[in-house]
């Protein structure tokens, strides 16, 4: 088959090198240059003559642009479709944007509703916030005192990370079956709405909850010591109030990417060329 790779982060150079070893053919355009793979910055409409367009993960954070962090212009959405791609694969593909796709009979499938591919990403995360965690921090994650704020996909695999590696942990939920899940994992439980009462305890605190719980009366009543790591995409966390505070804490979203492409981007083109077997593409 032949893909058109655009924009992206090191997993999409990771995904081209991937698939080139795969025997299929390769382009890119939004992405530094790669040894061995043909690069289309001077002729945009070659894109078109793809089996299948492979967008990252997220495609957009504007619905506007494609997701291109590694260059310095813009790659607009509405310029993509004009080449009328025979098909798009994404991840974390806007419902504003599906509703595009679907408004231009442009055949689509999110990489990232795989659950396989979620779970597997989840482990990544998890890994470099620990790594993060003990790059950052002067304290060991042995013998300290954990928080995981939520117990979904992420959380889960990181507070079984921290147990391993010796931290007390304790995991927050507010639904009561994610309750007694937790303390039969082996992690203490906490009603996500009793946070503030016991929040001074905890050296590490990881949030993978997308909702404003770190905010200044959070802060206020945090350990000077701490550090905080936001994995959740739009938490609204307020990193002036942390500073305000004194409190060692910052946002870290797009790990897999940046902490271990290579796999993460295996996981991606292994759920893609699944997903090619049953999809019948347009000549």
């Amino acid at each position: 088959m032949r893909f058109a790779i655009i924009g992206g982060d090191r997993r999409q150079i990771e995904t081209a090198l991937f698939l080139n070893s795969k025997n299929h053919s390769v382009v890119t355009y939004g992405l530094p240059k790669i040894k061995g793979i043909n690069e289309t910055a001077n002729d945009f409409n070659i894109l078109a003559d793809c089996d299948a367009m492979i967008l990252p993960l997220p495609v957009t954070k504007d619905n506007t642009t494609i997701n291109s962090p590694l260059i310095d212009k813009d790659i607009y959405i509405s310029d993509i479709l004009q080449l009328k791609p025979k098909f798009i694969f994404g991840g974390m593909i806007s419902d504003n944007l599906c509703d595009v796709f679907e408004s231009k009979k442009i055949d689509y499938y999110d990489y990232y509703k795989s659950e396989k591919l979620t779970i597997k990403n989840a482990v990544l995360t998890a890994e470099a916030a620990v790594s993060i965690a003990i790059q950052n921090c002067d304290r060991s994650i042995y013998n300290s005192k954990s928080l995981v704020i939520g117990y979904g996909r992420i959380g889960k695999q990181l507070a079984k990370y921290l147990n391993t590696l010796g931290s007390e942990v304790t995991a927050t939920s507010r639904n009561e079956e994610t309750l007694v899940n937790i303390e039969i994992d082996g992690i203490t439980p906490l009603k996500t709405d009793e946070i503030l009462d016991f929040v001074s305890n905890f050296d590490f605190i990881f949030n993978t909850v997308p909702a404003p719980i770190l905010n200044s009366d959070f802060f206020a009543n945090c350990k000077p010591t701490v550090f905080v790591e936001d994995l959740a995409t739009n938490s609204g966390v307020s990193l002036n109030e942390a500073k305000k505070f004194g409190i060692n804490a910052d946002i870290y979203g797009g790990l897999p990417g940046k902490y271990s492409p290579i796999t993460a981007a295996e996981f991606i083109t292994n759920e893609i060329l699944n997903k090619c077997k049953s999809v019948k593409f347009k000549s």
